[in-house]
């Protein structure tokens, strides 16, 4: 059984067997804790099978390349629930994500709510709830996957990497907020490049594996983008005097960064990085020179 799904299964296996299972439910909760398997194991319980290609299983995702679900998808709900089933008593619809319905096929989908099926079940997952519709919502069970706590991150991530250090853990578990799925994605990097990114801070000068990186022409610079705001959200709270567990050597660099640095001079830091980040994605300007811009902002600007 997935970790953290535990009490969520038994309700939802218990709710069926008792039939009570609402017609249709939106299931939500932070991207990357393993919701989308669950539903996929929980309904091959249902119809008590192991093929993940039932007949009496239509699962709804966007094309690859695609950004979102296209209205053409959700018709194929209609004609599926208007079938006899194939061999379950049950027919079951899945919908992975519902985040990414367009206007379209979120109208559509609202016409196939209005009129439930008997012994038809629609599952809506979702990251954030707040991007479906509002009509669509009041029209589902809503059921919040509970976040995962460290000890479950860990257990997960122990399991993945036998030889991950704590500290490592405790990094990826703040930087990846509990995401297994986004932690396994992306842990060597994300670790390297801040290591990098410290290390460069201290020595004043890029290091040349960041740099070596960043040069890449299919390296992602949201990435870099994202260990850098992560870097300043941690030093904001070390200025502002909240205790910190400090990852690699930040303690080196925060100490000398707030010898230097005056609080008001931070926030101003902040927010020329944040402004410069921008200008970045939303411009697509060089990443190598944005780099070494927010770096000499960082490095260089003492009080």
């Amino acid at each position: 059984m997935l970790i953290g799904f535990d009490s969520l299964k038994i309700n939802l296996l218990n709710s069926h067997k008792n039939h009570k299972l609402h017609h249709a439910i939106l299931i939500h909760g932070k991207k990357g804790i393993g919701k989308s398997t669950f539903i996929k194991e929980l309904v091959q319980d249902l119809l008590e099978t192991k093929n993940q290609n039932h007949p009496d299983l239509l699962l709804i995702e966007k094309d690859d390349g695609k950004k979102e679900i296209s209205v053409e998808k959700i018709r194929k709900i209609a004609e599926f629930s208007n079938q006899t089933s194939a061999i379950s008593r049950y027919k079951f619809i899945v919908i992975d994500s519902a985040d990414e319905l367009n206007k379209s096929s979120s109208n559509a989908l609202l016409k196939i709510l209005e009129e439930p099926h008997n012994n038809n079940f629609l599952i809506l997952i979702s990251h954030n709830p707040n991007k479906v519709l509002a009509t669509i919502r009041s029209r589902c069970q809503e059921l919040k996957v509970p976040d995962l706590s460290f000890e479950e991150f860990k257990k997960i991530l122990q399991k993945n990497y036998p030889n991950i250090s704590e500290d490592e853990l405790l990094f990826l578990s703040e930087i990846c907020d509990n995401s297994p799925a986004k932690a396994i994605s992306n842990q060597e990097e994300l670790i390297e490049i801040y290591q990098n990114f410290l290390e460069s801070l201290e020595n004043k000068k890029i290091d040349n594996n960041l740099y070596k990186k960043v040069s890449d022409k299919n390296f992602s610079f949201e990435v870099i983008e994202e260990i850098i705001l992560f870097f300043l959200n941690r030093l904001l709270k070390f200025f502002s005097g909240f205790e910190v567990d400090f990852y690699f050597n930040e303690k080196e660099v925060f100490l000398y960064l707030k010898n230097n640095i005056s609080f008001a001079n931070l926030l101003d830091l902040e927010e020329k990085i944040k402004i410069l980040l921008q200008k970045n994605k939303s411009l697509n300007l060089d990443k190598k020179l944005t780099l070494i811009n927010v770096f000499n902002l960082i490095s260089f600007s003492h009080d």
